[in-house]
Order: structure tokens, then sequence, then C-alpha cells
């Protein structure tokens, strides 16, 4: 089995989530360290109360991210009932989307795309079901425009569910700048557009920022790739799928091709 060189590996997202991508690194040979840039929290307002009950309002359940099925799970059981919502239909983004809605749910997803974008589950959903579907966006405060654009375009009536709110960790601001100073880590991880965001927020000296740009940047997908490359990253790594699992098979094989193995 191939094995990482020693190499100090930062992990930068949300705590609850950093912890088995942290424990897959060690046990690949990697030496992993956790700053976790960002925390979700479930939005609780009144108007997710109220929709948390409507689910005979709707055929489709959109699912775009674990943390939007993990949100979604919270307000049901808090303020309804899963038993409203059994007769929807579920599409999820991809694998691990579809994973956490059997988890959470109890159920299978009714649709995965065969790429895991928001871009393509739309193109995919469009071209097989009816525009009457009446259809509930299921999504975080910075979800991308993608998926709704996409549905839109296509003739599709929708509304949207902000399940959670995506939170800076300014707590661990002076634990990042520190890491990044005794640690040095050799590889950035990065799992979303607003972890780079909070990254490049976080670090107090521009030197020092600027020495970061040529660490090699591992990315979970497309999105986060551009935001890396916006912020400057000129070494960035993007896995054939866009899991977590496929983030450590990229880092393996960037090294095995650096020293001819």
């Amino acid at each position: 089995m191939s094995r990482l060189p020693a190499v100090k590996v930062l992990i930068t997202r949300p705590k609850q989530q950093a912890v088995r991508l942290a424990e897959q690194l060690a046990q690949a040979g990697a030496s992993p360290i956790m700053v976790p840039l960002l925390t979700f929290r479930t939005r609780t307002d009144k108007e997710n109360q109220m929709l948390s009950q409507q689910g005979n309002r709707f055929d489709w359940l959109f699912f775009s991210s674990n943390n939007g099925v993990e949100h979604f799970g919270v307000l049901v059981s808090k303020f309804s009932e899963l038993e409203n919502w059994k007769h929807c239909h579920i599409a999820a983004v991809g694998q691990k989307t579809a994973e956490a809605v059997e988890r959470v749910l109890g159920r299978r997803a009714d649709l995965i795309p065969d790429a895991y974008t928001a871009d393509r589950l739309a193109e995919e959903f469009s071209a097989a079901y009816d525009p009457a579907n009446r259809i509930l966006l299921i999504q975080g405060n910075l979800s991308r425009p993608a998926l709704s654009n996409g549905l839109r375009e296509n003739g599709y009536a929708f509304e949207k569910m902000v399940v959670y709110d995506t939170v800076e960790e300014k707590c661990n601001q002076e634990l990042l700048n520190k890491v990044l100073q005794k640690d040095q880590p050799e590889v950035l991880t990065f799992t979303s557009p607003s972890s780079i965001e909070a990254f490049h927020s976080f670090i107090s000296q521009a030197e020092m920022q600027k020495e970061q740009l040529n660490k090699l940047c591992l990315v979970i997908g497309p999105t986060t790739e551009e935001a890396a490359k916006r912020h400057g990253f000129h070494n960035i790594l993007l896995p054939a799928h866009y899991t977590t699992e496929a983030m450590i098979d990229a880092l393996l094989h960037y090294y095995e091709q650096r020293t001819g193995e």
C-alpha cells in the first residue's frame, strides 16, 4: 500500500469534519494539523420552523451538501417529523451527500448526478423530470447559485430553505498564525471557497500570506479550486472525484510522482 511521506498537512475544515480527515491522513503516513477556520450553525428562525412542517407542499428535496442534510435533519426533528417528508423524492449532489441522506433521514436518494456538481445535478434533473414538480432547495447561506440558476433556466419553479450559516472561527486566528510560523505545514487543504477566504483573512502578516501561496494547495472540487486561483495559489491539486478520500489519493499520487515510484 502506498504511503505519504511525513509531510505536515494543515486541515482547515470544521472540527466535526476535520477529525475523520486527520485520521485518514495519519493512516496514510502524513502528520495532520487541525486548525478549524469555520463552523456551521443551524438557522432556527420562524420561517424555517414553519417550513419544516410543510412537507406536503413539495415533491422534491434538493441537497447540495452534507451540511444541508445534517441541518435540515436538525430542523425537522426539532420542529416537525420526518413522516411529513417521506413522500418527497430526494436529489443529492454527490455520493457523500447521498450517504448523509441515508444516515440522517433514513432514505435513499432518487437522483445522484454522474459528476458531483450542482450544475450537473440541475442538468440531469431537467432532462428527466417535469417542470410541474414542486422543489425545495436545501442550502447554506453561502451556497453557490449554480443549482438554482440551472433549474430556473430550464423552467422549474422552486423555493429555497437556508438551513445553516457558515461562520468564521475567529477564536482560531491566533492558532493559525502560530502553526504557520512554527510548524510550517507543507500542504494546505481546503474543502470550500469560504475556508480559503477565512484562511487569507486570518493571516496577520502580508509576507507570511505571500509565503503560503507557494505551498501545495489541495482542494476538494472545482469551486474551491477557483477560489484558490483567485487568491493567488500557484500549486493547486484537484482530485479526480470530489471527496476527501479522493483528496488523499491525489496527494499520494502527487508524492509518488515526485519520488519516481
